[in-house]
């Protein structure tokens, strides 16, 4: 599997490409604009590492159901009567219609529109009705007809999972992240709800734009006096998967640290900085003292991105007395990202001229650009989701 994926990504980068790229330049126009190396992607890197599917708070009782996308795959995310969290393939056994199209509450069971084939928490068949002809049911065992599972794992209440299966313990993949929290040890988060954008841009521009702490003064006049430039750093890789930066926090306010319950046994460090993490390929973490927001981006085409920034918060911070300023928060983060789609989707647009080659970078601000560039080619050749 190694040696074939290294061919395939040879043949349709070049070998002139991947040396400008161990160089120190960013992939080339056909990593954004071709549809076989999107498929490439998908088998290669998001199918075989651990993508974040949702989050424990979002079904927290017995039969509650999430439907989502990962990597191009319908996903259910299920709350069974152990108290655990299982996923599966999101998709009936019979004839492949997808299950469950919205999330739902305290389920005794998932059922398929089409036929009304019956599947319990735990994804067995329980009943295919009419199955041996009219009035003849079928409620006998038989693991052919169960849903497919897929390995699901939580890490501070944020669910990720393995489609292929073969990765790392996920508790191993974060485990960097830890390193970098300040012994920060969380009780319970509360997702508070999420922003949706469609965007004309391939995926990875989502997350170079991430990375890219260099835009900040350009684009975000907002966020450059709320962490100044001058008091931040450039992202640096810290696992083969994982890039952070930090920044001190200048000007707290509504919506940036002010106004909202903080989470509870933060160190003090991280009442004065906040943390980023880019997570290869899945997601982005921003951490903040009172709120995390999350950025996934899914692809969709090579040229569109449906990003989806979530929240969490102290549960203190649900309270109806923080509706306002809780507000704040995705109203700041909405305009934040508004400011930088006409941007990405520029990027995109120029992806199709030989004008461009992968970039000439800053050796300052871009050597994380770079990396992330490196990561995702040599995640895709081993393949296999190790990287620890």
């Amino acid at each position: 599997m190694k040696g074939e994926s290294r061919d395939l990504i040879i043949g349709m980068l070049g070998e002139e490409a991947l040396e400008r790229l161990h160089a120190g330049s960013a992939l080339p126009n056909v990593a954004y604009t071709s549809r076989e190396w999107l498929k490439l992607e998908r088998t290669r890197l998001m199918w075989s590492m651990w993508m974040l599917a949702g989050f424990e708070s979002q079904i927290p009782e017995t039969g509650d159901c999430l439907p989502v996308r990962v990597a191009g795959c319908p996903i259910v995310l299920v709350r069974g009567h152990d108290g655990g969290v299982a996923a599966f393939h999101n998709v009936c056994r019979h004839r492949g219609a997808v299950i469950v199209t919205e999330c739902r509450r305290r389920l005794g069971a998932l059922t398929c529109p089409y036929h009304s084939w019956s599947y319990g928490l735990d994804g067995r068949i329980r009943t295919r009705p009419h199955f041996h002809g009219g009035g003849r049911h079928d409620t006998e065992p038989d693991h052919r007809a169960s849903l497919a599972g897929v390995r699901c794992e939580s890490w501070r209440g944020m669910l990720f999972v393995n489609i292929d299966g073969r990765a790392g313990p996920l508790d191993r993949h974060m485990a960097p992240v830890d390193a970098h929290l300040a012994g920060w040890r969380h009780t319970t988060l509360a997702w508070g709800g999420s922003l949706v954008f469609d965007i004309a841009a391939n995926w990875k521009h989502v997350h170079e734009n991430f990375i890219d702490v260099y835009h900040k003064f350009a684009i975000h006049p907002a966020l450059c006096a709320f962490a100044p430039l001058e008091t931040s750093n450039p992202m640096i890789f810290i696992a083969p998967h994982l890039a952070m930066t930090w920044h001190v926090i200048a000007c707290p306010e509504e919506g940036r640290g002010v106004g909202l319950p903080r989470f509870r046994g933060l160190p003090d460090t991280l009442h004065r900085e906040g943390r980023s993490f880019t997570v290869i390929p899945t997601c982005n973490i921003n951490l903040w003292p009172d709120h995390i927001a999350v950025l996934v981006a899914e692809p969709e085409a090579p040229g569109r991105t449906r990003e989806t920034i979530h929240f969490l918060f102290d549960p203190d911070a649900m309270a109806e007395a923080c509706d306002t300023v809780r507000g704040r928060v995705f109203e700041t983060w909405d305009a934040l990202n508004l400011e930088d789609i006409g941007v990405l989707e520029s990027m995109q647009r120029g992806r199709v001229s030989p004008g461009f080659d992968g970039g000439s970078l800053s050796s300052f601000w871009d050597p994380a650009t770079h990396m992330f560039s490196s990561k995702v080619v040599e995640l895709m050749m081993s393949g296999n989701g190790s990287v620890a």
